[in-house]
């Protein structure tokens, strides 16, 4: 496995280098206001009507914390990219919202202990070198009896894509740009490189591919999470939700996974 900065400054660069087109695709960006007030809807249900204090972990460009801001919720956003922060905090001044957004890590958040309600997370955990490390940070920001929300999805075949990145050609292919940007000192190389470092480190993360339901919510429970329950965000049958929370019709099983942390204080 990658060391702990090389493996931050992979993440960070891939999500810099995206961040300009990320709100492109539907399943990312907001393409109507049926999906916006679909989000409402199901953001209002889960989250509760009164203003909380909210943090948007893994924000990238502000999907989630705008939509509750829009809401009246008390909002932070911290992002590891400095480029996807740059357009959160353009989005939010444009609809005149007041979101405090800020560079930061969400496995070493700079912040107090128990200072929110609830913590939230949109397509995250899968892109944790140490999710264990990111969800134990998340509970200490939380408030006893505070709530953690998590959209994921399960969105390929972890063990295949492994497997097709040990293949002799692509292992060959990594050395060959590492040796093009050392002796040409080439900006393009340089950036191939780093892309395809990325990939590798995203095909060994623990959640590669996407956590699938049944999975985060074993692993949120091992992990100090209380009342853990889950619900497909896909059927439009369940739970009043409606295909166009994700912009266009999705393949891939999506999903919410709520839990608790312990309403005891850590010096009780």
């Amino acid at each position: 496995m990658f060391g702990g900065d090389q493996s931050t400054e992979l993440i960070r660069h891939h999500w810099d280098r995206r961040a300009g087109k990320f709100d492109e695709e539907a399943d990312h960006g907001l393409v109507s206001d049926e999906q916006r007030e679909a989000w409402h809807s199901l953001l209002s249900r889960l989250v509760g009507g009164s203003p909380r204090r909210v943090l948007d972990v893994g924000c990238g460009t502000g999907f989630l914390a705008l939509r509750l801001a829009e809401l009246g919720h008390i909002v932070t956003g911290v992002d590891l990219s400095g480029k996807m922060i740059e357009q959160a905090r353009d989005k939010a001044e444009q609809a005149a919202l007041k979101i405090e957004f800020e560079l930061g890590d969400a496995v070493e958040l700079d912040c107090a202990d128990e200072t929110y309600d609830f913590v939230v997370a949109r397509h995250v955990i899968w892109n944790l070198p140490d999710p264990a490390r990111g969800v134990a940070e998340w509970l200490r920001v939380l408030r006893p009896g505070g709530r953690l929300l998590l959209f994921e999805c399960k969105w390929a075949d972890s063990e295949a894509m492994a497997r097709s990145h040990r293949r002799p050609t692509m292992r060959l292919f990594t050395r060959v740009l590492g040796w093009a940007a050392v002796i040409i000192r080439s900006s393009w190389y340089r950036t191939k490189l780093l892309s395809w470092r990325y990939r590798r480190l995203a095909l060994r993360l623990p959640f590669a591919g996407g956590p699938a339901q049944s999975q985060l919510v074993s692993f949120l429970e091992a992990n100090s999470v209380y009342d853990v329950s889950a619900e497909p965000l896909m059927d439009p049958t369940l739970w009043g939700m409606d295909p166009t929370l994700w912009g266009e019709s999705q393949q891939y099983p999506r999903y919410v996974v709520a839990g608790t942390r312990s309403a005891r204080r850590k010096d009780e």
